[in-house]
């Protein structure tokens, strides 16, 4: 099975991952991985990191997401209509 490509996240989306991570705060997300299983996960949100071109949000607790797979931020649905691309 490959990997599928990433999709870049809304800009409002990043802008408030790096909050959190800023601010070293606990959050709720609720992800997806590579075979579509649902996760749900409340932890410090440490740091965001480009690997390859893909975003990731790394987790105090070593985990880290994929951005374009995460589905909600505490309260927020992430909506997949636009990205964060700089025309």
């Amino acid at each position: 099975m490959s990997i599928e490509p990433y999709k870049r996240i809304p800009c409002g989306v990043y802008d408030q991952f790096e909050l959190k991570a800023m601010r070293r705060s606990l959050v709720h997300i609720r992800y997806r991985d590579e075979a579509s299983n649902h996760f749900e996960i409340d932890d410090t949100i440490m740091d965001l990191k480009s690997i390859d071109k893909v975003e990731y949000v790394l987790l105090k607790s070593g985990i880290s997401i994929r951005l374009d797979w995460v589905l909600q931020l505490d309260d927020m649905v992430i909506q997949d209509d636009n990205d964060c691309r700089l025309s």
